[in-house]
């Protein structure tokens, strides 16, 4: 979509080891916004992270960026069922995905920041702080409302 073809060959070269984890692979099994699965959300995300960083000409670190943003939903449950607490969902899900993601994956204080912050303004106390950081919050965002306006049903 907006990566050239060696861009997308890299990309696909970063993301492929994790990609393919069956628990990675179970994030298929859950809505995001509309139609889209929160692993089809994560990999919009992480695509349109890594594009944003060499359009903006930023100097990332690539395995923390394509990590923390493939994993910045990774919290495993539909969060559209009615049940206690489901409404803080904005609220306390990257702290579940942090979580999970460093108990499955051992990742890194960089990679958990990523994804502890990915929420942010919402999640007040956890701003991020390194540019991958700020990738991912903005295209997360950008992913977040092309998904839900793609699937509201046209009058």
């Amino acid at each position: 979509m907006y990566l050239n073809t060696r861009e997308r060959r890299h990309l696909r070269n970063l993301l492929a080891p994790l990609a393919q984890r069956p628990e990675v692979q179970q994030m298929k099994q859950f809505t995001q916004h509309g139609r889209v699965s929160t692993y089809e959300h994560c990999r919009r995300v992480t695509e349109r992270s890594y594009w944003l960083s060499l359009r903006l000409g930023w100097k990332v670190d690539e395995p923390a960026l394509v990590t923390g943003a493939l994993l910045h939903d990774f919290y495993l449950y539909d969060w559209h069922d009615k049940r206690p607490g489901g409404k803080l969902h904005g609220f306390t899900h990257p702290a579940a995905a942090c979580e999970n993601a460093r108990r499955v994956f051992g990742i890194s204080k960089k990679e958990q920041g990523i994804i502890r912050s990915h929420m942010w303004p919402l999640t007040l106390f956890h701003a991020p702080v390194c540019r991958e950081a700020w990738l991912v919050s903005l295209a997360d965002k950008w992913c977040s409302v092309e998904e839900t306006l793609a699937g509201r049903k046209k009058n």
